[in-house]
Order: structure tokens, then sequence, then C-alpha cells
């Protein structure tokens, strides 16, 4: 890590060391930053410049709050006596408030910073390039982005006022992400990878990782909306990766959403499922209110589209309740949408009427015509389904007035499809043949969902016209694009459309779909997104040794019946017991959730000190360990002796934890302790060793208990 006397690295977040183990991760560099401000014999000035280096890695943490607090700490302790850095500390303040979004406060906070005359030019133009860049990044999520690209230029000039060093290439490095992104919205796709490009190589160029992070995730968002979505995934994967590495939060959360929306247009729910499953996790705290509503919205969405309605209605409501808790006009509008869009398919039309116009309303307002074409199309299909073809009328020529407004093609083919379904639903058969036809067309260039949909319109329009035979086939078209496209949902609804026409096709389809829409069984083996609990209980040994065989089995027995039971009540699965130690995972049925497994441990915790006090002669002990992440599950093992069981870094690291705890205690990996860290009082950090070419690990003591006294 550069010396702390250069705090320009440390504002824009090059607080990271790949060459010393205690700074390789943000976890570890913040507490050694934290030993730094309390060491004993330090001059003030390095207090300050390690409290400016600490608030710099609480933010890449995102833990706001924290880092806001150390900066109040910095104004409070030292009053004044150094200006530089307290004029550091205000642009990491409005840094932060960009981190969050908060397009008012941010640009305001902005402007309230002067521009001082300090002693040391380099830094008032380095300081004046930041200000430079951090405004273009407000103006560029405002949509002002032809400002923002003149504010990225002078911040370029501002940094010529001297040989390059250290510090500028920082900003620089910056400047290019924040280009590529700005590109990226102005839709110049090759004007961004190029911006993208000359970031990587100034990264690399001074082992910034966080920020070549940054410039993999944005390539990778850009080949996603190119539809290039081999080369995304390769760019989001690195992008993970470093940040997995460094344990940025925030950066793993993000670059988990576009990953899974990346698998979720591949038609790969499970994977997608997956990646949301883990980025549900880095929401666990509660500091990711905006991107956790996201996340249950992707949720919704994988089980809309495997027919899961009601499941899919609670995700959706979800969150809905979150953006609205976090006071998020652009997530509540989407959250209404969502949840109208899932009760109009659940028949519930007056609650979808009333969250799409609520939802119109919001989207209207905030001038996003993407997020209104995509709601209008939703109440245009309300009033369709109850025969309202008045009020479909109107909200169909709302609808195609936005997409010319819009000027995409894709929501103008959209609502040319619906000019089709209205007028079928208006009695106007041949008419809405034709138009069904020209929309196929246009939407039969990028097959999808819609192109589904338009093929089933267009065969209920032969069918209305007394053209049967063409109705049959088309339906049979549907089916097929349904079933390549893995869209179960919609090849179920065409099924049951064959079926009204013609029993006969129906059942030659039915046969080629292998059951049409049944359920999936489960594959041998695939990836999970888990917990791990490991239950260890000590001292039975010694007990052994001085008590008889079925004794000392019959007591063993008791404790592990009354550890599975808690195991089976908080909806965990025993996978095995492996001499004193019992391993449960909890996530292989249903979404995982840590903080399950925290209430799984604690009873386990509670039912083994009654069980102690019940038979104080049995002086045993127990520790308890949780690790959370990716793991491999199946069938494993020779093949006369195949098992199910569980493989991967959570089963590992849940094992080392295991070894680290004290009797009576519940220690936990860094990754659970993001998810259940706020329903814990007083956790305690603990390092432990590193192996050979392992970087150091933390782990949190989130319980403990005494152990039950003993009769004399």
């Amino acid at each position: 890590m550069p010396d702390l006397e250069r705090p320009i690295l440390a504002l824009m977040g090059h607080v990271l060391d790949q060459e010393d183990p205690e700074k390789r991760s943000l976890e570890t560099a913040q507490r050694w930053f934290e030993k730094k401000v309390g060491q004993p014999g330090g001059s003030d000035r390095d207090v300050a410049l390690a409290l400016i280096w600490l608030a710099a890695c609480r933010v890449q943490l995102y833990n706001m709050k924290g880092a806001s607090h150390t900066l109040g700490h910095l104004r409070a302790r030292f009053r004044g006596r150094f200006p530089d850095l307290e004029h550091v500390a205000s642009f990491m303040e409005v840094r932060m408030q960009a981190e969050l979004r908060d397009l008012r406060g941010g640009p305001n906070m902005l402007d309230r910073i002067p521009k001082l005359n300090l002693p040391d030019q380099r830094l008032v133009h380095r300081l004046e390039a930041v200000r430079l860049l951090l405004r273009g990044d407000f103006l560029c999520l405002m949509g002002q982005i032809k400002v923002a690209h003149d504010l990225y230029l002078k911040s370029f000039e501002a940094l010529r006022a001297g040989p390059a060093q250290t510090e500028d290439l920082v900003i620089t490095a910056e400047l290019y992400n924040s280009q590529g992104m700005a590109f990226f919205r102005e839709g110049k796709g090759e004007e961004a990878l190029k911006a993208y490009g000359n970031a990587e190589t100034v990264c690399k160029h001074i082992g910034f990782k966080l920020a070549e992070a940054r410039c993999y995730r944005g390539r990778g968002e850009l080949h996603m909306h190119k539809k290039q979505l081999q080369e995304s995934t390769q760019e989001l994967r690195q992008a993970l990766e470093i940040y997995q590495q460094c344990g940025a939060p925030h950066g793993i959360l993000s670059t988990g959403l576009l990953l899974g929306q990346v698998h979720y247009r591949l038609t790969d729910y499970r994977q997608a499922l997956l990646y949301y499953e883990e980025a549900k996790v880095q929401c666990g705290t509660g500091s990711f209110g905006r991107e956790e509503s996201e996340v249950c919205a992707r949720i919704g969405e994988i089980l809309l589209a495997e027919g899961q309605y009601e499941k899919a209605a609670e995700f959706f409501e979800q969150g809905l309740q979150l953006a609205t808790n976090n006071q998020d006009p652009r997530g509540r509008a989407y959250g209404l949408m969502h949840v109208g869009r899932i009760q109009r398919l659940l028949g519930n039309y007056m609650r979808s009427e009333a969250c799409l116009e609520d939802a119109g309303q919001l989207f209207h307002n905030a001038n996003d015509k993407v997020g209104l074409c995509q709601t209008l199309l939703q109440q245009v299909q309300c009033f369709i389904e109850q025969g309202k073809t008045t009020q479909s009328r109107s909200c169909l020529e709302q609808l195609k007035e936005t997409a010319q407004r819009l000027g995409r093609p894709f929501e103008i083919g959209l609502a040319e499809m619906f000019e089709g379904v209205v007028l079928r639903h208006e009695g106007q058969a041949d008419a809405a043949r034709r138009q069904l036809e020209k929309s196929l067309v246009m939407l039969g260039q990028e097959p999808g969902f819609y192109t589904v949909w338009c093929t089933m319109e267009l065969a209920q329009a032969f069918e209305d016209a007394g053209n049967r035979s063409s109705a049959v086939n088309r339906f049979k078209e549907a089916i097929q694009f349904g079933r390549q496209l893995r869209l179960p949902d919609l090849e179920k609804r065409a099924l049951d459309m064959l079926a009204r026409v013609d029993r006969s096709e129906w059942a030659k389809a039915l046969h080629g779909a292998g059951g049409g829409s049944a359920p999936v069984k489960r594959r041998n083996a695939g990836r999970v997104f888990l917990s791990v609990l490991m239950v260890e209980l000590r001292n039975l040994t010694q007990f052994g040794s001085s008590h008889e065989p079925d004794e000392t089995a019959a007591l063993a027995n008791r404790f592990f019946e009354a550890m599975a039971t808690a195991i089976v009540e908080h909806k965990g699965i025993l996978s095995k017991v492996m001499g004193e130690r019992m391993l449960a995972v909890f996530g292989l049925d249903s979404p995982c959730d840590p903080s399950q497994a925290l209430a799984c441990a604690n009873d386990c915790l509670n039912e083994f000190t009654k069980l102690t006090r019940e038979d104080p002669s049995a002086e045993l002990g127990v520790g308890m360990a949780i690790a959370s992440g990716e793991a491999l599950e199946g069938m494993l093992g020779p093949r006369d002796r195949l098992e199910y069981t569980v493989v991967g870094r959570p089963v590992s690291l849940v094992q080392r934890l295991i070894g680290q705890t004290d009797n009576f205690e519940i220690l936990v990996c860094s990754d659970t302790f993001r998810a259940i860290g706020h329903q814990v009082s007083h956790p305690v950090a603990r390092d432990l060793a590193a192996r050979a070419n392992e970087q150091k690990l933390v782990a949190y003591q989130v319980a403990s208990a005494r152990p039950p006294a003993r009769k004399s």
C-alpha cells in the first residue's frame, strides 16, 4: 500500500495492497487502520491520516454510517489543524453520496465545498479534478451525458499540472471508468469499450484492483445489452473474482445481480437463481435496500417464468415493500408494476389496476419512458382480460405515443403487436391477423417471450376467423418456441389453447414435450448457494473411557436427537454425522437464509445446555460454526456406495472454523456475518491464521454461553 501521506489514494478507493497479507482484503485492511488509529506514540497528523484511510475502507465496504462517523471524529478531534485532510474528508463525503445515488444531496454538498488555497498546489489541482469527476458522475446519473463528458475532459486537463504520479493515475483510472459508463448510457458501445480498455491498462499498471473490477463489470454490462452473453459472463466473472478477493460487498452484490440477469437471458434459471440468492445474502445487513428490492424482483421473474405465480407474488410484494421503506421512487414504480403484473395473472384485477395506475403516474413524473411503456403494456392486457375494450384501446393509444417518443424498435414492435391483440378483442379478426403477422416479422428477429405470445395471439385470430388448420399450426409453433426458449408457462398456455381446438394434435404435442410442463427432476449434481452448520460434541471420548459403551452411546444419541430436531424445525437438512460432529445444510430446498442457520445454532446451544443440566454427570462440551457460499450438491461416491452429499468451500471453511471455536460458542465466516450481523448484539471479530498461499480470514463470534453449573 502506498504511504499514508497520499490521502488522494484513499479518497479514490485505492486502499489495498496485494503484497501485504494484512491489506489484501477490505476487512483486514479496516482492522489494520483501526489499530493504526489507536496505536500509541503516533503524531496527531499520523492519526488524522489513519482516520482518512479508515473511512475510505468503510466506504468501500459500503459502511456509510461508519465512514461518516470516522470523518466526524476526525473533525471533532483536530478542529481545523489539518485543513488539507479535512478538505479531502469533505470530498469523501460527497463520494459517499455518489455511491448512494443521492442525486439531490450529493451535488448540493459538492457545491458547498470551497476552493482552498493550500500550500500543496498539486493537491489543489487533484482535488479540482476530483470535483469535476464527481460532478460529471452526478450529471451522468441524471441523464445529462453531454455535460458530463465536458466535465470529464476538464478533469483530465486539471491533472496535467505536472508529471504524472500515482495519485494522478488513480484519478485517471476512475475517469476512464466514468467515461465508459457515460458512453454506455449514450448508446456508444465502441467508445465505451475503448474507455474501459484504457481504465484496465492504467489499473493493472498501478495495481488498482477495485477500479479494475469496475472496468470488467462495466464491460460485462455493455456486452449483456449487446446480447453478447458469453463475453458478458466472462467479464463479469473476472469482476466477481476480484471483488470476492477484496471482500467488497457492494461489488459482489452488483456483479452477482448482473450475472443473474445474463443467465436469466440464457434461460439458465437455476444458475440465475444461484447468483440472486448469493446477492440476497450480501443484502442481509440491510445496507443495500435498493439492491435488495431488485433481487426480490429478479427472483420473482424467475418464479414467474416457471409458472409459480403464488411464490412470485410473495417476492414481488417483498420488493415493493422494501422500495417503499427505502423511499426509492423509481424502485417503488417498478415494484408496483411487478405487483400489478402478477396480480393480473392471479386474476386479482382490482388490485392490478390500482398498482399499475400508481406505477404509471410515478414513471410519468420521472420521465421514465421505458418503465411507462412496460406499465402501459400490462394495463392493456389487464383491461383486455376483463373485456374492457374501450379502456384497453385508450391505454394502447398512450402506449403507441410513448413508444414513438422513446424511439426504440422493441417498444414500437410491441405496440404494433398489441394493436393486433386489441383489434382481435374488438371483433376485427382479419385486421387483427394482418397486424399480428406484421408484428411477428418484427419480433421474430430476436425470438423471446413476446415472439411466443404474438404467435399465440395470431393462432387465436385464425381461430376467430374460422381457419382451424392455420390456428393449429400456429399453436404448434408457439409450443415449439416456448420449448426452445425454455418458457414453460407460455408452453403450457399454448398447449391448453391447442387442446381446445384439436385434442388429437394436442396429444401429439404433449407427447413431444415429454409430458408438457411437468416439473423437471432434480439433476444428479448441481451448484447451490447454502449455509452450512457444524455442531461438534466434545469430551465424549473422555466420558466413554470411564463408562460402559451402551451408556456412552445412549448419551450421545440423546444429544444428537435433540440437535436433529432443532435442525428440522428450522428447515435445515441433516447431511451427515461424522463421529462427534453433525453437518446440517440450509438452502437446498428453498432460497438460502443464513439467519435460519443462526437460529438453529442458538436453539441447539439452548437444548444442549438444558440436557447437560438434566444429566450433570456428563461433563460434555459443544462448539458450533456456520459458513455460507457456493457448493456442489449431488450423488457422490463409488458406484456401489453412492450417497447424497455437499462439497465445496463452505464445507471446508466450516470444518476450519469448528477447530477455532471454544466450548459453548458459535463462530461464523465473514459472508455469513454480512447476512446476520444486524441480528447480533455484540459480535467479536477474530483473525484466523492464514494457510500457505491463502489470505488471512476473519471470523466472528456471534454467541457464547457459560458452561452449565455442575452439582458437587
